[in-house]
């Protein structure tokens, strides 16, 4: 029994990660069309950093998917290769097959609580601010010594001498404000200038006040933030909203019960998986596509849900509900023809 549970195990396992390796490249490729070009001028470990942040930022139905599709592959292989009839044989019973199925969906049932309350709103949170980051510092560093780089519609900069990520005899034209600035020594810093030794002309109706600084935090205002939905709010904040009388308050506790919702699936997808790819007599491509139907009918299914909860058209508590039912009627479907 103990080899059969490995084997079983193992194999799940396995073609999880397979899976999961597929649907990462798949994201990826897809993501990164939508990026701002700056990212390609990133060096390789802010590249390596971002691919990461893409890739966790849509963990959850990665995980689903390859969890529901390892299982369905799984049975399918023990079916397929006769060796179910070899299991049966031995006097091992339906439910001894389940065992490491079980342990299996357990597992993932665990990891998805990380995954959904805190892998993937901080994955989101960090994607945007690393980009919104990373652009403003592409701007920064593209000055060029000697000649008046315009990084965005309100600022213009002037810079003697730059090496590296020092400046010498900095000039800087605020169009809005009517504001000059001058430093002798200013040097990057994330998405802003520490300049040192400096002035500070500030236009006034009958002449100019002047300044001195010995050092000033200069912000580069580049027009351009990634910025993050309140689905990705960290747990606490979105607690607080809830408690709250606000607008976003029903919103607040669709979000949160859409992550305490999402781990109701692992408990019956590795079974169902499993259940549907040994008891079938159709091809590797049709229980693939039964799979996938399934997924996708929870998706929409949660999608309404979160929705109707949101707008308070019905009460938090019915959303679980409803998706526990739907994927515990499909198991004790496919459980009762196997």
């Amino acid at each position: 029994m103990k080899l059969l549970y490995r084997y079983i195990l193992k194999n799940l396992y396995k073609n999880f990660f397979m899976f999961l390796a597929l649907f990462s490249v798949i994201i990826i490729s897809s993501q990164f069309m939508h990026l701002p070009s700056v990212v390609y001028f990133m060096n390789i470990f802010e590249f390596i950093k971002l691919v990461f942040f893409v890739d966790f930022s849509f963990f959850k139905y990665q995980l689903l998917f390859a969890v529901f599709l390892s299982a369905v592959i799984v049975g399918y292989n023990i079916r397929e290769n006769r060796e179910l009839y070899a299991i049966y044989s031995s006097g091992i019973s339906k439910d001894d097959i389940l065992k490491p199925v079980k342990i299996f969906s357990v597992l993932f049932f665990i990891l998805s609580f990380f995954v959904s309350f805190f892998l993937v709103p901080y994955a989101n949170r960090e994607r945007a601010n690393f980009i919104t980051v990373n652009v403003k510092r592409y701007f920064l560093e593209s000055v060029q010594p000697k000649n008046f780089s315009k990084i965005s519609s309100d600022i213009v900069i002037y810079a003697e001498k730059k090496e590296n990520r020092k400046i010498d005899n900095l000039f800087i034209y605020l169009q809005k404000k009517g504001q000059t600035i001058t430093a002798q020594k200013a040097e990057f810093n994330g998405t802003n200038l520490i300049l040192k030794n400096g002035f500070i002309q500030i236009p006034e109706k009958n002449g100019f006040n002047i300044l001195f600084f010995k050092e000033y935090t200069f912000n580069i205002d580049v027009k351009y933030v990634k910025r993050y939905s309140m689905e990705n709010y960290k747990n606490k904040k979105l607690f607080e909203i809830a408690k709250g009388n606000s607008k976003k308050k029903n919103k607040a506790v669709a979000i949160l019960t859409d992550r305490f919702t999402f781990s109701i699936p692992f408990i019956f997808i590795g079974l169902t998986g499993f259940l549907l790819g040994i008891q079938s007599f159709k091809g590797r491509e049709f229980l693939v596509s039964v799979a996938v139907v399934i997924a996708i009918g929870y998706m929409l299914l949660n999608f309404l849900f979160i929705k109707l909860v949101s707008s308070n058209f019905l009460p938090f508590f019915v959303h679980p509900v409803v998706i526990f039912v739907y994927f515990w009627v499909i198991y004790r479907y496919i459980y009762s023809k196997t």
